[in-house]
């Protein structure tokens, strides 16, 4: 739980799920790739569900092998960045939220277990790239989301401490990377995950709402 006696000062936002509503999206690319490959279409709630449970073999799940090989990568990426941003938006409050915690004068940055390189693209055409210090993609680190690699060198470049610091996502990988990282965690249940975490919002302006309590 956040604590109003510490002074927030780094705001760590998941991306998918958390301020872009992008699963149909990556569920249209998935399935291009899979069309390719001779394998039947996956749905989206399927996408949803395992891309945010832990230890799950995604390469095997998406197009039947056990690692991502170039030709998949290749296809998912032509596709992906021609058609993403037809279908890719922010989720409602989003605008409002960053103006509201930029104008606090808290950093804010994205810990995303997609590549930055992606994560940039569709921040940029979301037109909220610039609210962000830091872009942490998953060829960033060693390890992805819950592994807290992320999080330790967000706060390392921002030179913010953990206690100083919250981390935001719809995931399970995204709370456990908090518990990992010993920073507090707030779910965003309007996302694609579930949670028992008793932190949880049903929509960005109730977290508006928290803020603007927590940081008067």
């Amino acid at each position: 739980m956040v604590s109003t006696a510490i002074a927030i000062k780094s705001i760590i936002f998941d991306m998918d799920g958390t301020l872009l509503d992008s699963s149909y999206a990556l569920t249209c690319s998935i399935n291009f790739v899979r069309k390719n490959l001779g394998l039947k279409p996956l749905k989206k709630e399927t996408l949803e569900y395992y891309i945010n449970e832990p230890d799950q073999d995604l390469p095997m799940i998406f197009y039947g092998t056990h690692e991502y090989l170039a030709e998949h990568k290749k296809m998912f990426k032509e596709h992906y960045l021609k058609n993403a941003n037809l279908h890719v938006k922010p989720y409602d409050g989003t605008y409002d939220l960053l103006k509201f915690l930029a104008s606090k004068k808290i950093k804010l940055s994205i810990a995303t277990n997609a590549s930055d390189f992606f994560a940039k693209s569709m921040l940029e055409h979301a037109k909220i790239l610039d609210y962000f210090t830091l872009i942490v993609g998953s060829n960033n680190v060693k390890n992805s989301k819950p592994n807290p690699d992320m999080i330790d060198l967000i706060c390392d470049k921002l030179k913010r401490t953990k206690n100083q610091t919250i981390l935001i996502g719809d995931s399970i990988k995204d709370e456990q990377a908090a518990k990992n990282a010993n920073i507090d965690f707030l779910f965003a249940n309007w996302g694609y995950g579930k949670s028992n975490n008793f932190k949880k919002f049903d929509t960005i302006f109730e977290l508006i709402d928290y803020f603007e309590a927590s940081l008067s």
